[in-house]
């Protein structure tokens, strides 16, 4: 900045004034460089903090993102369960037979192994045939209409999932599940499943979720079918206007709201794909904005506090250089060329913070990326996730004693169409075996390229003979004819079991293995199961 030449009192001349108003002008120069080098500090560390706020509130929009998603993933998993028990009962010969009366009995035997209220049979029109809660079947008692009823005998063999039922044996409200149930090609019957919502609140609580974070079950009309917190309370009530509009516009998003206790969160939904439900999770912006409300005002105070105290300084220097230099030009001048402000920045606490919240945002994407591990040509999990979803359904399999299969796949002949036709025709094979496989598989079970032109399908809660069928099933598409690909590609399979064949991952993949190069042996085109997991589960039948 350029000053004004100082002058002694003593003088009159007009160079004089010009000198007494340049102290002046030196002072409050001084004064006005101390607000201009000050201000723009607080201002930075204020947008610092606000950067930082910013930033942990995107962090925790993708995290209730990603537990939206993986309470969604259990609960479809979850209602595959259920429908996956329901389709074993609704194939049962005592129906073929109208033996009603066995099949309750074999209904009743079922709910041991199911957390369910009772299964209900009922005629197409929704009235009661027979129900595992009574003496007898064949009472024929009208069944609560519902409004999914019309659809259930078209949907195949998928569960049908209803909406909320009237209270059973204390356990609150009712959730519907059910399929049809075909006899000759015809759908001659419905059997439903009514499990308690509690079971939905136990469910989502299994995840363990944040101080003060509420997770919640919607059906496609936004009631509230289950909930982490005051279930009993809100159970059946509508989710509050904003986040019912949202979540019945959009398959998944996150949005401001408020809790049904009035509380702001900050929310996220994403759609099961079982249902038209909807997983909810809401963190409370009270954790954060405090912080920022907290860090603001010492960001404001400690720039006031620098402001002052710069002013202070800045006048007694002021009073000195007065002293000092008098009327003197050009240490005045000097003065003013020994108080320019650097072109170096400054270096800040809050900026440094902002520097590791951006390194630590990054280090999560690149772990998320890390985490999705498929195969770039055919989509598929590749081997490393595969792996790792493995041991977790094996050590969910030990702990539940249930049973899992590990189905390993080679496609027959596939070098030869790599000789005939060039490798890009040999990818094309590839992806069409991909889409096929994930196709005849169900959603929870997993197909992985493991490397070439092999695969591994992991079947979670197969035994021997399901595993088999399911093998044989995968063999048939994958040798059907691929376009423009002249020489036979067919398929070979080894099937491994757990426990049968081994309980861990390195045990079952071995066992696999050697049944696929049994099926090889044994001229193609076949799947072979592992000759230990047949005979011990034929021992288990037997004794």
């Amino acid at each position: 900045m350029t000053s004004v030449p100082a002058q002694s009192s003593l003088s009159n001349t007009p160079a004089g004034h010009a000198r007494r108003g340049g102290t002046i002008s030196i002072r409050i120069g001084l004064l006005a460089l101390v607000v201009v080098c000050t201000l723009p500090a607080t201002l930075v560390a204020g947008l610092a903090v606000y950067e930082t706020y910013a930033l942990r509130k995107t962090r925790i929009y993708e995290t209730t993102i990603l537990t939206a998603r993986s309470l969604a993933a259990d609960l479809d998993q979850e209602l595959e369960g259920i429908g996956a028990g329901l389709r074993v009962l609704a194939g049962s010969s005592d129906l073929v037979r109208a033996d009603l009366d066995s099949f309750q009995l074999r209904a009743i035997e079922a709910l041991k192994y199911q957390d369910i209220d009772r299964y209900v049979l009922t005629d197409l029109r929704g009235n009661e045939i027979l129900d595992t809660s009574t003496a007898r079947p064949g009472s024929l008692q009208p069944r609560a209409r519902l409004p999914d009823l019309p659809h259930v005998s078209s949907r195949g063999s998928h569960p049908m999932v209803a909406r909320l039922g009237p209270p059973q044996q204390g356990r609150g409200l009712t959730i519907i599940v059910g399929v049809p149930v075909t006899i000759e090609g015809e759908a001659r019957y419905l059997l439903f499943a009514d499990i308690g919502s509690d079971r939905l609140g136990a469910l989502m609580n299994r995840h363990t979720l944040d101080e003060g974070w509420v997770a919640a079950v919607l059906d496609r009309d936004s009631t509230i079918l289950g909930r982490t917190r005051e279930e009993a309370r809100f159970v059946g009530e509508r989710a509050v206007p904003s986040l019912a509009d949202a979540v019945q516009r959009q398959h998944e998003g996150t949005l401001p709201s408020l809790t049904k206790e009035g509380i702001p969160v900050l929310t996220a939904f994403s759609h099961l794909g079982t249902t038209q439900w909807a997983i909810v999770v809401g963190a409370p912006t009270a954790a954060f904005t405090a912080d920022l409300y907290r860090a603001m005002a010492w960001v404001a105070g400690g720039g006031l506090l620098a402001i002052l105290l710069g002013l202070g300084l800045a006048y007694r220097l002021a009073r000195r250089i007065e002293q000092a230099v008098g009327n003197l030009v050009e240490p005045a001048l000097a003065l003013g060329a020994g108080h320019r402000i650097g072109v170096a920045p400054p270096h800040f606490k809050e900026t440094a913070a902002v520097a590791d919240a951006i390194e630590h945002a990054a280090d999560t994407l690149e772990h998320a990326r890390q985490l999705a591990y498929y195969d770039p040509l055919t989509r598929l999990s590749n081997r490393v996730l595969f792996s790792e979803l493995a041991r977790r359904a094996i050590a969910a399999a030990q702990r539940s004693q249930a049973s899992l299969a590990l189905v390993a796949i080679d496609l027959d002949h596939f070098k030869t169409v790599n000789d005939v036709h060039g490798h890009g025709t040999g990818d094309t094979v590839l992806q069409i075996a991909a889409r096929r496989m994930a196709d005849a598989v169900r959603h929870s079970d997993v197909v992985a390229r493991y490397g070439g032109d092999e695969f591994m399908v992991l079947l979670d809660g197969a035994g021997p003979a399901a595993a088999e069928a399911v093998a044989n099933s995968l063999v048939a598409v994958l040798s059907e004819p691929y376009p423009g690909v002249s020489p036979t590609v067919g398929a070979s399979a080894g099937i491994a079991v757990f426990p049968h064949s081994g309980t861990s991952l390195e045990e079952l993949i071995s066992r696999a293995d050697a049944a696929l190069y049994a099926a090889k042996s044994r001229g193609r085109n076949q799947a072979v199961l592992d000759p230990d997991a047949g005979d011990r589960a034929l021992e288990r039948s037997l004794f």
